[in-house]
């Protein structure tokens, strides 16, 4: 008997050749079966359905606009109305750091406090009432050159302590512990002095750096108002504002860079106490600022921030944050969340893409913050406390982690409720407490889950290419 099998019995034998699971004809090669091809997406419909709500959005703040402007809607309403957008901005940002990429981050007030400072101080002292945007860009531009000499010497002498390690590998933390002694001694001792003695070197450091500055102002600040008084008058007090907004988020951002570079080392509740230590120290180190004013905060700080304004950056930042979590660097993010050590087994740059979600957060928490500034006219640093970090992570974690949509939601209702329970005062915490507790209970995951409220654009399946066994199948069918 011959070894060599019949044309039907090498299809039983190989089975199913299709990879969609298609059985193959056995009738030979002229009728082989080939793979159904994918069905073809609409892509242009789906594209609309899952755009839909930019367009709504846009024009219903354009609709609403004239509503609560007007005398008739009321100073309190429209004041509860701008909290909404503010929370909705912060709890969208800080979705992307707790909930895509499962980062446990309870500093976002320190990001706002950096962009309401770094918005507010030159707003007031810089701006010329909204009518520089020239100085207003020049501050930024030197304020960021002053800051990256800065930091560039300490990496460098922290570069230097961690290369001790090769002579013990105790050496840097005994370094880094006797260099924080110093540094404190030298700050309270140096600023008891107006012109610190040569020998407190970190307090004339700082001298130096205030004196950097200064200088650049100085000599930046005419032609910079030159340029300003070339643009038309009309055009000057957006374009300020605009530079104002991103040069607050920037900076934040930058923050939010040095905080998470070593803090994102850590996990879960290490994480949120690394997070709030350092928002405490940007706190206290803003408290303690004189030309920021201290205890007391800014005052007089001119109101541009209105609500198309307000609205319009809570619906950039929805929209960024959303194309972010649902690209492919986001799908990456959410690989490091739910598994990191998978991910990293499977060539995702963990380091880089929580740093990459964490600096995205800062930088819109920044942006709220600048906002929140620029329609306050007054701010202190008691506002951006511990509480507020822990209210816009209650917004995020009752929203339900991993949905944008949720976290607007949540903003809304939880910045609606107090006020709607203000006719019982003496009961108001209590109620607002306890329906957070039941909400919790019965709905631990949160009120949306993880799903979203508009559909996601699906792009087209791709088509199932021939694999090399059914190459080889077809080979031996014809021969």
């Amino acid at each position: 008997m011959s070894s060599r099998k019949s044309e039907p019995d090498i299809l039983d034998s190989r089975g199913p050749s299709d990879t969609r699971g298609a059985p193959a004809s056995r009738d030979g090669a002229d009728t082989l079966r080939t793979a159904a091809p994918a069905p073809a997406s609409s892509g242009w419909a789906d594209t609309l359905k899952a755009n839909a709500p930019l367009p709504l959005a846009v024009l219903g703040v354009a609709l609403l606009m004239p509503l609560v402007d007007s005398r008739w809607f009321g100073a309190y309403n429209a004041r509860i109305v701008m909290l909404v957008g503010i929370n909705i901005v912060l709890a969208v940002s800080l979705q992307l750091i707790n909930g895509f990429s499962g980062q446990f981050s309870l500093g976002h007030a320190g990001f706002m406090m950096v962009g309401a400072y770094l918005a507010a101080y030159p707003a007031r002292e810089i701006s010329n009432r909204m009518t520089d945007p020239a100085s207003t860009l020049w501050f930024y531009l030197s304020l960021a050159f002053v800051s990256a000499v800065t930091a560039a010497v300490v990496l460098g002498i922290f570069l230097l302590v961690r290369q001790s390690r090769r002579l013990h590998e105790a050496v840097p933390t005994l370094l880094l512990v006797a260099m924080a002694v110093w540094v404190v001694a030298d700050l309270s001792q140096g600023s008891r002095h107006e012109n610190p003695p040569a020998v407190f070197v970190w307090s004339k450091g700082i001298v130096a750096v205030q004196r950097a500055f200064a200088w650049l102002m100085e000599h930046g600040g005419p032609a910079a108002v030159n340029i300003s008084a070339a643009l038309p008058a009309a055009a000057r007090a957006p374009v300020t504002f605009v530079i104002l907004i991103l040069g607050a988020g920037t900076f934040a951002a930058a923050t939010g860079l040095i905080v998470g570079l070593p803090a994102l080392r850590l996990r879960g509740d290490y994480l949120a106490i690394a997070t709030l230590g350092l928002a405490e120290i940007i706190r206290i180190l803003i408290q303690n600022s004189q030309p920021l004013g201290g205890a007391l905060g800014i005052t007089g700080i001119p109101k541009y921030t209105n609500f198309a304004w307000l609205y319009g950056a809570a619906i950039i930042t929805t929209a960024v944050v959303w194309r972010i979590a649902y690209s492919a660097k986001g799908r990456a993010i959410m690989a490091v969340r739910e598994d990191e050590v998978a991910a990293a087994a499977c060539g995702i740059d963990t380091t880089h893409h929580k740093v990459l979600a964490f600096v995205t957060g800062a930088f819109f928490g920044g942006v709220a913050g600048a906002l929140f500034a620029l329609y306050e006219r007054s701010i202190t640093p008691g506002y951006f406390s511990i509480a507020k970090s822990i209210e816009i992570v209650v917004m995020v974690t009752l929203g339900g982690l991993g949905s944008i949509s949720g976290a607007i939601l949540a903003a809304i209702l939880l910045t609606l409720l107090p006020e709607l329970l203000r006719p019982i005062a003496e009961y108001r915490m209590i109620i607002y407490s306890l329906l957070l507790v039941f909400m919790m209970l019965l709905r631990p995951q949160g009120l949306l889950g993880g799903r979203e409220l508009w559909p996601r654009r699906r792009g087209p399946r791709p088509r199932a290419a021939a694999t090399q066994d059914r190459d080889d199948l077809e080979t031996a069918v014809v021969s």
